[in-house]
């Protein structure tokens, strides 16, 4: 049976997404693919596996992604395969391979939930005889040759390794340290993917909740996503012109420029976010509820807001179509993913 395990270097490095790539991937080449996610910090109600079960396999005659079990303690992660519960994850995927010609394996990190290193994906890998594709999420201070030396004792099993959020101006010197470090190991480096701003958006309502704001009328396209925020003040450009720039932004500006709020709402704006507390203009309201943009009140000053969403990235996840199909596009543009299923069918 072929089954491939995605194993990132640290938890968020972007597994969900490259498991639904390569789904999606196999499922246009005519190949049968299953899911599965061993393990959870949330098993009852896993975001990743709802996700996929219901944006990639569904409807497609694949089977059903067996529920996740709890992720172990780090330190009693080297016993907990040889029980019970390593025994029903490899039933789950004999199963699933039954039924299809790959099953995919979101496996744990190579650090566990908490931090720590442990060995689980190697022992994991081990148990399943699954193949290994290794997800490293770019950083400025990753130590290649540490990590590389931590996959050691799997280095048989390993398909190839990518690389994920690169930012542009760091392409080359990744090229020229990490994969040639990578290389020199015999593993197979399969691309580097970019950094990405579509796919670090977050959703008007994340928007609202994370500034505890308020919304002004009747709410209309929530779940609409923005990737860019621009403060709307003195500029020396027309409105139209200086917020016409970019697509699916947000606006924080005084509650008081309704000359600024309607140029806005001449614009792919997803949202006004209104700073000082103040109410909107009667026909700003009526503009905004007619473009259905939502508007969000805050207590504090503009440059305070601004400040306050600086943690806001964290919130950012991959648990949307739209995010799914940019990421695909982006795995088919930079990544040899035939090669991928080569190596493990």
């Amino acid at each position: 049976m072929a089954v491939l395990q995605v194993v990132g270097d640290r938890p968020g490095v972007g597994k969900t997404c490259l498991v639904g790539a390569i789904l999606s991937h196999l499922a246009a080449g005519g190949r049968s693919a299953a899911y599965f996610k061993p393990f959870s910090s949330d098993p009852r109600t896993d975001a990743d596996v709802a996700f996929i079960s219901t944006h990639v396999l569904a409807g497609a005659g694949n089977p059903q992604a067996p529920a996740p079990i709890q992720f172990p303690e780090a330190a009693s992660s080297s016993t907990i395969l040889g029980g019970p519960d390593g025994q029903g994850i490899g039933k789950a995927v004999a199963d699933l391979a039954g039924t299809a010609d790959v099953v995919l394996v979101e496996g744990p990190d190579l650090t566990s939930p908490g931090g720590q290193a442990w060995a689980l994906p190697q022992e994991l890998s081990a148990l399943l005889s699954s193949r290994v594709l290794l997800l490293i999420g770019y950083a400025n201070n990753l130590d290649i040759e540490t990590l590389l030396d931590s996959v050691a004792p799997m280095s048989d099993r390993i398909a190839g390794m990518v690389v994920n959020n690169v930012p542009p101006y760091r392409q080359h010197s990744v090229q020229q340290g990490m994969v040639a470090a990578v290389q020199s190991r015999g593993i197979s480096v399969l691309g580097t993917l970019p950094e990405d701003r579509p796919m670090l958006a977050v959703t008007v309502k994340q928007i609202a909740d994370h500034l505890g704001g308020t919304w002004v009328q009747e709410t209309e396209n929530t779940g609409a996503y923005v990737d860019r925020f621009l403060i709307g003040g003195n500029i020396m450009d027309s409105g139209i012109t200086y917020f016409g720039r970019f697509p699916n932004q947000a606006v924080i500006t005084r509650a008081e420029r309704p000359d600024i709020q309607m140029s806005c709402l001449m614009t792919d704006t997803r949202c006004l976010v209104l700073t000082g507390g103040g109410e909107p203009t009667a026909y700003v309201k009526a503009e905004a509820l007619e473009r259905e943009v939502p508007i969000i009140l805050v207590e504090a000053g503009t440059l305070e807001t601004a400040e306050a969403l600086g943690g806001l990235l964290d919130l950012a996840n991959p648990h949307s179509p739209e995010k799914l199909t940019r990421f695909t596009e982006l795995a088919h543009q930079h990544l040899d993913l035939d090669a991928l299923t080569a190596a493990i069918i």
